[in-house]
């Protein structure tokens, strides 16, 4: 006997519903889409212009070919100093100078080297400045001491007693005396001698300075020693003296005496090249710079022995 089921009527109708449906929906996005597709074949704009109230307009944007690095320039070293910016620098270290450089010193010491790089001075030492003016020796008595002074401008001989001017080295003579003083001496018991102390006033600082005959005035800053290799002459210079010379002029920058050496810069006569180097003592010039002089030698750079400075007994 046939039975009817009404859950199982509903289950097969609902199936049969949703099975439509989703029919449907298909048929309904196939024509979506075909609709779209008549949309974007067609040259007219999806929006009308009348509905857009912007004003339209063009931008010009300047695309350059390439980008163009400015050159390289030479450094302060010299002209050969030029280095780009993604090139790893190439330095040599010549042993005859002592020096850093950026040429081969097979290529620098050959014949083919160009004459403008060669330097025609050379550094001959560096040293502490002295006082223009050194106290030497003295004689006479007491009440009427005559010192003797040298000007290391001209290394003449100054004589002069107390109350004097000295218009060839700016100074005057304020007072002259002989003290005993307590002199250490190294490696052994101070000692007691008569030492010449001499009070000038320097017109051209306005100050009052001291000197004695067992040391050496020296000031804080540096000079130089440099020699042409040409003909030889000795310049004494400091820092921005500047040396003229036939075919070009050298003009002194920093000077060092830990180690001794000095920033020179070679300049051309029409002052289109500009050439530096850093120099230093040759090894003779080393060895002699080491020694003692005689103190009866009197130089600017004599070397004196380095002893306490005494303070003049009131």
């Amino acid at each position: 006997m046939f039975r009817f089921s009404l859950s199982e009527f509903l289950d097969k109708f609902i199936l049969l519903v949703a099975m439509v449906v989703f029919l449907l929906m298909g048929i309904m996005s196939i024509k979506s889409v075909k609709s779209l597709d008549t949309l974007s074949s067609q040259d007219m704009p999806m929006l009308s212009e009348n509905k857009v109230d912007v004003e339209p307009f063009v931008v010009d944007r300047h695309i350059p070919k390439s980008i163009s690095w400015a050159p390289p320039q030479p450094q302060s070293r010299g002209e050969d100093w030029v280095f780009d910016v993604f090139t790893p620098p190439v330095l040599y270290y010549n042993p005859a100078s002592r020096e850093f450089t950026v040429t081969s010193p097979e290529i620098t010491n050959s014949k083919s080297k160009d004459p403008w790089k060669a330097f025609e001075i050379e550094l001959v030492e560096v040293r502490q400045r002295p006082y223009r003016l050194q106290l030497v020796g003295y004689a006479g008595e007491e009440g009427n001491y005559m010192a003797y002074f040298e000007f290391l401008n001209t290394n003449e001989l100054l004589l002069a007693k107390s109350g004097k001017m000295l218009v060839e080295a700016g100074v005057k003579v304020l007072s002259f005396e002989v003290k005993q003083m307590e002199v250490e001496q190294e490696g052994s018991m101070p000692v007691f001698e008569k030492v010449g102390v001499a009070r000038l006033l320097d017109y051209e600082t306005n100050e009052e300075v001291y000197l004695t005959n067992l040391e050496t005035k020296m000031f804080s800053d540096l000079e130089a020693k440099v020699r042409s290799t040409e003909n030889g002459d000795v310049y004494v210079v400091r820092e921005g003296s500047q040396v003229e010379l036939a075919d070009s002029s050298y003009v002194i920058g920093a000077l060092s005496d830990s180690p001794p050496e000095a920033m020179v810069t070679k300049i051309s006569i029409d002052g289109g090249k500009r050439l530096s180097k850093l120099l230093k003592p040759s090894a003779t010039d080393d060895l002699l710079n080491q020694g003692n002089q005689d103190q009866g030698t009197y130089s600017p750079f004599a070397i004196r022995p380095k002893i306490v400075s005494p303070k003049p007994n009131s």
